[in-house]
C-alpha cells in the first residue's frame, strides 16, 4: 500500500512541487528513532537544512522518512536521489543493507533486520551448495546462513539463535525492551527460556539416564543443542 504526499525538493531552476510515496512495508524495515534522536533530527534539520538527501525508488521512498516529515512540517527544501531495482525485493535487501550500515542500533534490532534477509542468503547458499564448490559441502546451508547473518549483525551465532528465540517466545514486554537496548540478548533469553522452559519431572518408570538426558538437554545452550542435531542430521544423511 502506498501513500501520496506532496512535497518540495529543491531543483537547478528553484523550487519543484513532487509527489513522493510512502509504502507501509518499506516503512515498517525501518527502526524507529526515538523522542530525543527525532527532536534532534528536527532541530539539526531547522537550523541548517535537510543536508542528506531522500533516498526513493520510483517515487516511493526508501530511506529518509523522518527527514521527508520534518522538511513538509516546516516546508523546507530537499534533494532527492533515485536508485535502481528490478524489484521490491531488491529495494528491501537495499533498505536493511542501508539501515545496519547507518544506525547505532541495539544488537538484537541488528539481528531482527539480518533475519529479513534470511530468505535471500539460504537461497543463495544453496545455489553455492549446487555448484559444487570445494568446501562448500561440508557445512550445512542452516551453519552458512547463520554465519551469515551473525556476521552482518556484528554477533555470534549463538546470540543470533537467542535473538530468533525471543522473536518467537518472548513476551511483547520483554521483546520491547530488548529492541530498545533496555535488555540485552542474554537477560531476554533467559527471562523467556525460564517462562517457557517446562519443568521436568521424573516418572517412576522413566530409567534415570533418560531424566539425566533430558536434564542435560535443558540446560544446554543453544549452540550445543544445534550442534547435536546437525550431527544427528548428518548421520542419517550418511546412512
Amino acid at each position: 500500500m502506498q501513500i501520496s504526499i506532496l512535497g518540495f525538493a529543491k531543483t537547478k531552476g528553484g523550487e519543484e512541487m513532487i509527489d513522493l510515496k510512502i509504502n507501509k512495508e518499506f516503512h515498517n524495515l525501518i527502526p524507529p528513532l526515538s523522542e530525543k534522536e527525532y527532536k534532534l533530527l528536527e532541530e539539526s534539520i531547522t537550523n541548517e537544512g535537510c543536508r542528506e538527501v531522500i533516498v526513493v525508488w520510483n517515487d516511493i521512498i526508501l530511506d529518509g522518512h523522518n527527514r521527508y516529515e520534518i522538511c513538509q512540517k516546516h516546508n523546507i527544501g530537499f534533494k532527492v536521489l533515485e536508485k535502481e531495482f528490478g524489484n521490491e525485493e531488491e529495494a528491501k535487501i537495499w533498505i536493511i543493507h542501508n539501515q545496519l550500515a547507518r544506525r547505532n542500533l541495539p544488537p538484537h534490532e541488528r539481528i531482527r533486520l539480518a533475519l529479513l534477509l534470511k530468505p535471500a542468503i539460504e537461497e543463495k547458499a544453496e545455489k553455492r551448495k549446487k555448484s559444487g564448490k570445494p568446501n562448500l559441502g561440508q557445512k550445512s546451508v542452516e551453519g552458512r546462513t547463520d554465519e551469515e547473518i551473525a556476521k552482518l549483525a556484528g554477533v555470534s551465532r549463538d546470540t543470533v539463535r537467542k535473538s530468533e528465540a525471543i522473536e518467537k517466545e518472548a513476551t511483547p514486554e520483554v521483546k520491547e525492551a530488548v529492541r530498545k537496548g533496555k535488555m540485552s540478548v542474554n537477560q531476554a533469553y533467559k527471562k523467556t527460556r525460564k517462562k517457557s522452559a517446562p519443568r521436568i519431572k521424573r516418572s517412576g518408570k522413566e530409567p534415570e539416564s533418560l531424566f539425566q538426558l533430558k536434564k542435560i538437554w535443558k540446560t544446554a545452550s543453544l549452540t550445543v543443542r544445534n550442534s547435536f542435531l546437525e550431527w544427528v542430521k548428518k548421520g542419517e544423511n550418511n546412512e
